[in-house]
Formats: C-alpha cells, structure tokens, sequence
C-alpha cells in the first residue's frame, strides 16, 4: 500500500510537524515526485535546513495557535498554491523524551493543555483552515493518529486519549464531506523511531521512518476517504474500520 511511481507532479503539500521524524521523510517523498512542499514546523533551524535540501519551502508554525496556522496556510498559498496534500502530523507526549512518565494524577494541567494544545487543537486548527480552502480543486487530508489511539497506553493516557480522539475526528469529519472532492483519511503508525518515542520501546526492529512516510504518500495520493490505516512493525498496512461512511 505505496505509492511509489505514482505521478503526483505539479501538486502542492503542505506538512505540519515536518522538520523532524515521519513529517520530515513525508516531506522528502513528495519533492522527490515533483511536488512542491511547505516545510511547518516550530523548529526553525531543522525545519529551514529540511526546506533547503528538498527545494520547499519553510513556514514557521506552532499549532497550538489558529493564527499561527492560518498564516502559514496564507503563506503557503501565496507562494505555491492552494494544497493538495495535507499531512498534519504534529505531535508530542506528555512528557519530553528521556523523562520519567508520570500517574495522570501527577499530569499538571500545563501538561495536560500542552498536549491537547499540539495533538489535538493542531489537528482542529489545519482542517479548520485548509479545508474550505481545498474543497472546490479537491485533495487530501491526512491526520497522523497512532495505534495508541486503538488500544491501550498505560504510561501516556493523555497521548491515546488525544491519538482516540483523532481516529473519531477524521471518521466524523470523512462522513461530513463524504459527497465532495475532499478525502480525509487517518494513519495509525506503531512504533517508529522518531524524537518523542521513548527510549523503553526502541528495539532492533523498530519502524524506520521512511516505512511510515511510504504509507502517509500513498493515503495521500490515492487513500479513499474516511480510511483508518495502521502499520505495524513487519506486517503489511491494513485498514481497521470500514470505509463506506453511508453505512
């Protein structure tokens, strides 16, 4: 499930959480096939390096905030176009690389708004912003969720309550643009080695970054709306819950 060889020149993709990880590789895919992409990130310094090396373009952006959002978005639009691709993958965990997870009684309440203010208010805010802006030339959302958001993660409960919450928002928001030119779609990666995943659940095999980002393409380019694909380490993309949103 890739789309690998597919033609996607001479389209626009805009990426949010792309300096770094799954984002980054999303956004080597698509300016390796043509495509010109807006690099949206906070970090500065990895972010405009990334840009650089794939000919895109690199638009501040911290997505917490709607009018940092809809700058980009305005941003993007007057330097390369109305989107066609839409990966909005920002993310974090509640609590920073290397340190001890914590009780959800011991979540401050910073924490805890800081993570929905990134996993979840990020997602709202780029479907709140580009998709009225993409319908009429039509496109495709794609919302980076995870297979958190489909079992259970004692050590993070407000990562997979936020990643459970992004599997119900796109299904919605699928079904509620089910008869126009949009797709929006949902990817669930297992574990991938990436800057926020924690040091316990590295291993031998852990997903490299580039598998995702093969995936992310393919739900782009050609992923039937409303898709909930998961991939897992060592086992082909699959499809978790059904696609006709008329059902």
């Amino acid at each position: 499930m890739t789309a690998e060889g597919k033609d996607m020149s001479g389209k626009v993709a805009l990426i949010t959480g792309a300096a770094t990880g799954i984002g980054a590789q999303v956004a080597r895919l698509l300016a390796a096939r043509g495509i010109r992409v807006a690099v949206c990130d906070v970090n500065v310094e990895a972010g405009s390096a990334l840009a650089q090396e794939i000919g895109g373009l690199f638009l501040p952006c911290d997505v917490t905030r709607l009018s940092s959002v809809t700058a980009a978005a305005n941003k993007c639009i007057k330097a390369l176009g109305v989107p066609d691709f839409v990966h909005l993958n920002a993310g974090i965990m509640t609590v920073p690389t290397g340190a001890p997870f914590l009780a959800i009684e011991d979540v401050s309440l910073e924490q805890y708004r800081r993570i929905v203010g990134v996993n979840l208010d990020g997602v709202y805010h780029g479907v709140k912003v580009l998709l009225p802006k993409m319908r009429k030339q039509g496109g495709a959302i794609t919302i980076t969720a995870s297979i958190a958001g489909l079992g259970i993660l004692p050590i993070d409960p407000m990562y997979a309550a936020t990643k459970y919450a992004l599997i119900g928002f796109g299904r919605a928001v699928a079904a509620a643009n089910a008869n126009t030119n949009m797709r929006i779609n949902v990817i669930c990666p297992g574990v991938v080695d990436t800057g926020i995943v924690p040091d316990a659940f590295k291993s031998p095999d852990i997903m490299a970054p580039e598998t995702m980002a093969a995936e992310v393409v393919d739900l782009l380019h050609s992923g039937p709306n409303g898709e909930i694909r998961v991939r897992l380490t060592q086992r082909p993309a699959f499809a978790v819950l059904p696609t006709d949103l008329n059902a």
